[in-house]
């Protein structure tokens, strides 16, 4: 892609985020809603920059990411090892997937007031529910991705006598990757949502969600967009970023060359 379809691509991107700011514009504007309700984008982007050069919202922003970057790690990885060994033994799977099956079907969030009860403190609670969201996407689609490898790449890796680890270090995992790459988009994603939820129900010093929380309170409109606004660009800021590494991961692989 050369240099005039990048910025055709970006200035495209922005098109309908500049329609809604001038419709919201208007709206604020004509007095269609009440700005204590609706505060106008100058309102909220000056209550943006305050919160930016006291270092208040960068604090938050931080305790959010924190807890969501542990919370994902957790999960992910115990929902990679949990579908890794379902993929590999139907045995395992008839222990474990009912269990799994049954758990995944209630809302993360709804599990949030049996865990904040058995943990106290309220760091480990937003942990857990954040390690939840990101487990059962990861399980998932790593279960979905072992099996679906090629059964050409396991006949190949049977002559040539790979066995236990090496077999799934060489072949299964390379060639679940897509799948797994899928599963580690998921996760972040819903990781990152259900921080927010989890900061407005387990009480907790920072946190973006906290923010939002104190605006609401306060009725500080402007202040919960400005967190509302966070959380979105934040969001798809790891959205791009994992993907991006997805797609480098992807590139780099080859099955064929490590059998």
């Amino acid at each position: 892609m050369n240099i005039s379809n990048q910025i055709k691509g970006w200035f495209a991107s922005l098109t309908i985020p500049f329609v809604l700011l001038v419709l919201w514009q208007v709206i604020v504007s004509l007095g269609y809603v009440p700005a204590i309700i609706l505060p106008s984008p100058e309102k909220v982007f000056s209550t943006f920059m305050t919160n930016i050069t006291q270092n208040d919202l960068l604090r938050h922003v931080a305790a959010s990411l924190e807890r969501v970057i542990l919370g994902f790690i957790i999960g992910a990885l115990g929902g990679f090892s949990l579908g890794l060994l379902m993929g590999l033994s139907r045995t395992a799977e008839k222990i474990f997937g009912p269990t799994f099956h049954v758990i995944r079907q209630v809302p993360v969030i709804g599990w949030i007031p049996l865990i904040v009860m058995m943990f106290q403190i309220a760091e480990i609670p937003q942990i857990i529910v954040i390690s939840l969201a990101a487990f059962f996407p990861m399980t998932l689609n790593t279960l979905a991705g072992v099996r679906n490898v090629r059964k050409e790449y396991l006949e190949l890796a049977a002559v040539n006598g790979f066995k236990g680890l090496k077999l799934i270090r060489r072949v299964i995992v390379p060639a679940a990757l897509p799948s797994i790459v899928t599963g580690t988009t998921l996760s972040l994603g819903m990781s990152w949502a259900v921080m927010m939820a989890a900061e407005f129900f387990i009480d907790t010093s920072y946190g973006i969600g906290t923010r939002i929380q104190a605006g609401r309170s306060s009725f500080n409109m402007a202040l919960v967009l400005v967190g509302i606004f966070t959380v979105g660009l934040i969001g798809y800021g790891l959205t791009i970023t994992i993907e991006a590494l997805g797609r480098a991961v992807n590139n780099g692989r080859d099955v064929h060359k490590e059998i």
